[in-house]
C-alpha cells in the first residue's frame, strides 16, 4: 500500500475515533441542556444542510486547486468546531459549529463517508491505487475507520465507569483534528487537477449517482441522526449501553467492509449496492416493530453492517465510472443530495417522534427501500 494512502488512512483513523463518540453524544448533549426534540431535529437539520453545502463546494474546490489542501483546512475546521462546541448554548451556532465539523450523527466512520472529507479522502486513495484495487483498498480503509469508530463508541461507557463526564470528548475530538491536519499537510499533492470548476467530462453519470441518494437521504434523515436518541426514549438506556450497542455494530460493519470486497469481483459491484441497500431497508422496517431490546440490537447491527459495509463497493463503482480529475466533485455531488435532501427530516422525525416512537425507523425503512430500485433502475444495463 502506498505511503501516502497510510497517511490519509491514519488521519481518517483519528477523525473516525472523534465520529464514534460523537454520533453517540451529538443528540444526547443537545437534551441534556434543555433543547426539545422539534429543536434537536431543527439543529441537527441545519447543521446537515450546512455540511452538505460543504461537500458540495468544497470537493470541487478540491478537485479544481488540490484535494490535500482542502482536506487540511477541513481537519483544522473540525478541530474548532469541537472545541467550540460545549462553549455556547446558541442553537445557530450549535447548527453551525455541528455542520461545519461534519458531527451530524450520520456517520462519518469509514472512508466514503462523513460529508466533504469522505469525498475528497476517497478520491485521494484512488489516486494512489490501480482501478483493480479500488475495492479492496478502500476497504481495507474504510474498516481501520470503523475500527477506529468502535475504539471511540466503547469509549463512552468506558468514562461512565469512572464517572467521567462524556461530553469532554468533544475537547479530545478538537486535538484529534488538529493532529489529522499535521499528517495531512506531509501528504504528497500528485498535481492532479480539473481543468474545469463544474464537472464537464462525467457529469452524466455524476448526475445518475446522485438520483438514489435523495430517498437515501430523506430515509436516513428521519432516524439515523437521532438513533442514540431513539434507544434512550425507546428502552431507557444509558449513553454507555448505547455506545456499546453501536460499537458492536461498527464491529459488524468493519467485517462485511473487508469480507465483501474480498469474495466479489469488480463486474458484481452493482449487485452487491443493490442487496446490500434491500437487506438494510428492510432490517430498519423491522427494528420499528419489534418489541424487545435485544431484537431491536440484533436489527440495528444488522442494518448497519450492510447499509455501510458495502460503502468501498460503492465508493468503488462510483469512482470507477468517472474520470479521475472528478472524483471527489462526483462523491461531493452525491453527498450534497443525500445529506441536502437529509436535512429536511430531522425537524419532521422530532414532531413524528413525539407522537409515536415508532413511526420514524419504519418510514425511514419504506423510503429507503427506493434507493435500490433506481440504483437497478438507473445503471439495468451493468446488471447482467
Amino acid at each position: 500500500m502506498d505511503n501516502n494512502v497510510k497517511k490519509i488512512i491514519g488521519a481518517r483513523a483519528l477523525l473516525s475515533y472523534s465520529y464514534g463518540f460523537l454520533n453517540v453524544l451529538l443528540s444526547l448533549y443537545l437534551r441534556s441542556i434543555g433543547f426539545s426534540l422539534i429543536s434537536i431535529g431543527i439543529i441537527i437539520g441545519s447543521a446537515i444542510i450546512i455540511n452538505a453545502i460543504l461537500a458540495l463546494l468544497l470537493s470541487m474546490i478540491a478537485d479544481h486547486y488540490g484535494r490535500r489542501n482542502v482536506l487540511f483546512i477541513l481537519y483544522v475546521l473540525f478541530g474548532i468546531s469541537a472545541f467550540m462546541f460545549l462553549e455556547t448554548k446558541n442553537i445557530a451556532l450549535l447548527a453551525l459549529l455541528s455542520g461545519i465539523g461534519g458531527f451530524t450523527g450520520t456517520g462519518g466512520g469509514p472512508i466514503g463517508s462523513g460529508g466533504p472529507f469522505g469525498s475528497i479522502q476517497s478520491a485521494m486513495v484512488t489516486e494512489y491505487t490501480k482501478r483493480e484495487n479500488f475495492s479492496k483498498v478502500l476497504g481495507i480503509a474504510s474498516a481501520i475507520g470503523m475500527i477506529s469508530s468502535v475504539v471511540g463508541s466503547f469509549t463512552i461507557p468506558a468514562l461512565e465507569i469512572f464517572k467521567i463526564n462524556v461530553y469532554q470528548l468533544f475537547y479530545i475530538a478538537a486535538l484529534f483534528g488538529f493532529f489529522g491536519a499535521g499528517i495531512t499537510i506531509f501528504i504528497k499533492d500528485t498535481g492532479l487537477r480539473s481543468k474545469h470548476f463544474l464537472p464537464k467530462l462525467s457529469w452524466k453519470n455524476i448526475l445518475k449517482l446522485s438520483i438514489p441518494t435523495i430517498p437515501s437521504g430523506i430515509g436516513a434523515g428521519l432516524i439515523s441522526p437521532i438513533f442514540s436518541l431513539w434507544f434512550s426514549l425507546r428502552f431507557h438506556l444509558t449513553a454507555g449501553q448505547i455506545g456499546i450497542i453501536f460499537g458492536i455494530a461498527n464491529i459488524f460493519t468493519t467485517l462485511m467492509m473487508l469480507v465483501i470486497p474480498l469474495i466479489i469481483r469488480k463486474e458484481d459491484e452493482l449487485k452487491v449496492i443493490i442487496w446490500s441497500r434491500i437487506t438494510a431497508s428492510v432490517s430498519l422496517i423491522l427494528i420499528a416493530l419489534s418489541p424487545i431490546m435485544i431484537l431491536t440490537a440484533f436489527l440495528f447491527i444488522i442494518r448497519n453492517g450492510f447499509q455501510m459495509g458495502a460503502i468501498p463497493v460503492r465508493q468503488s463503482f462510483s469512482m470507477g465510472i468517472v474520470d479521475e480529475t472528478e472524483r471527489a466533485t462526483s462523491s461531493g455531488v452525491t453527498s450534497f443530495t443525500r445529506t441536502g435532501f437529509s436535512s429536511i427530516s430531522p425537524p419532521v422525525s422530532g414532531s413524528i417522534m413525539a407522537y409515536s416512537i415508532e413511526l420514524p425507523p419504519l418510514l425511514a425503512g419504506f423510503i429507503n427501500l427506493l434507493d435500490p430500485i433506481l440504483y437497478y433502475k438507473l445503471f439495468k444495463k451493468q446488471f447482467s
